[in-house]
């Protein structure tokens, strides 16, 4: 009985084993181009690359009236002109999908000599991780997983990854808001950030008339729900970055942790001190777990003013030509700690 248990497994390995290598041959680079062309990019520049950019649209966000249009990585490479930066880019991506990007990363072939990973405050709060963008993310990385491939692409075409609808992701964001207590180390009247966002709503800001000033509130509403948390060992995103950090002190690839700026002149005048210091605590928490071993976490989180994102009435990292020139400029000084002989102090 058992021996012919073992002969029918033995049966399916070959199975699975042939079919794996019939679509490796045919429909597998299609799929791929299709679902997650980043992955083909990355192959693609892998032999040419001395450092790999992963970024969301912080990296490649323009306005047309930016006297240069260059991205905060092709203006870090000026820094550096002997070595080449690759940026991979997708708009809403996160620490979740940077680290399957990092995996296809062959370091047998041609390791190369850092990769610097976008650090976005935002992408650990509930609005981003419950996103309705997060369902095609996931599809997008389902071919990545560390399986034969035809096994992934059975498990694509069952949609089995994370496939909630959008309202069960918005049920969700909206039960962390009302659940999860924030903690401050001193006395403060807002407990949830739904109460927080309550009170916030309720006539804050009045124009000379009298009457309520809808879109201050509603901005400062959103800064509240925005960056009103705090990290945790729990939070997904630090699993998440604790894996890439890992990844590459495995590979022995050193790792630059790009801590974009945030609006903190805003949150500052548009809801107070108590959300600025969750915004720094939650800065500090990342700084402290991560700047050790081959890892860096560049901070960049005070150093734009307010004026510099392009985005007035919305939360984003977009900054103007100014802002990404300031935050590629802090990069450069970071890398220069291991490219020094490389480093180009002006263009």
């Amino acid at each position: 009985m058992i021996k012919k248990i073992i002969i029918r497994i033995f049966g399916i390995v070959v199975v699975i084993a042939i079919l794996n290598l019939i679509y490796n041959f045919t429909l597998y680079k299609k799929d791929l181009n299709e679902k997650c062309e980043e992955v083909q990019e990355i192959k693609k520049e892998q032999n040419n690359t001395d450092i790999f950019y992963f970024a969301e649209s912080s990296n490649f966000s323009t306005q047309p009236s930016d006297s240069i249009q260059n991205s905060i990585s092709e203006i870090t490479n000026l820094f550096f002109p002997s070595l080449k930066i690759t940026a991979i880019n997708k708009a809403a991506t996160h620490a979740g999908i940077y680290k399957h990007w990092i995996t296809q990363v062959n370091v047998k072939e041609h390791k190369p000599k850092a990769i610097v990973v976008t650090l976005n405050l935002r992408s650990f709060d509930a609005t981003w991780i419950n996103s309705k963008l997060e369902t095609p993310l996931q599809e997008s990385v389902v071919l990545l997983k560390p399986y034969p491939n035809i096994i992934n692409r059975f498990l694509l075409s069952l949609n089995a990854f994370d496939n909630k609808t959008e309202q069960q992701r918005d049920q969700d964001m909206i039960k962390e808001w009302e659940t999860t207590r924030l903690k401050f180390p001193f006395k403060s009247a807002h407990k949830t950030v739904r109460e927080w966002d309550y009170e916030m709503a309720q006539g804050t800001y009045i124009k000379p008339d009298g009457s309520w000033d809808t879109e201050k509130i509603t901005l400062a509403c959103h800064y509240v729900k925005t960056y009103a948390f705090n990290i945790e060992d729990e939070n997904p995103r630090i699993k998440d970055f604790d894996f890439i950090a890992g990844w590459c002190h495995k590979n022995n690839v050193n790792l630059y942790l790009n801590l974009l700026a945030e609006n903190m002149e805003y949150a500052d005048s548009l809801v107070g001190k108590e959300l600025v210091f969750l915004m720094k605590q939650n800065r500090d928490y990342l700084v402290k777990r991560y700047n050790r071993n081959n890892c860096r976490v560049v901070d960049n989180l005070e150093l734009v003013k307010g004026k510099e994102f392009t985005d007035q009435s919305w939360t984003t990292e977009h900054y103007s030509y100014k802002g990404r020139m300031i935050i590629a400029r802090n990069l450069a000084k970071a890398l220069s700690t291991q490219f020094n002989n490389k480093y180009k102090t002006a263009f």
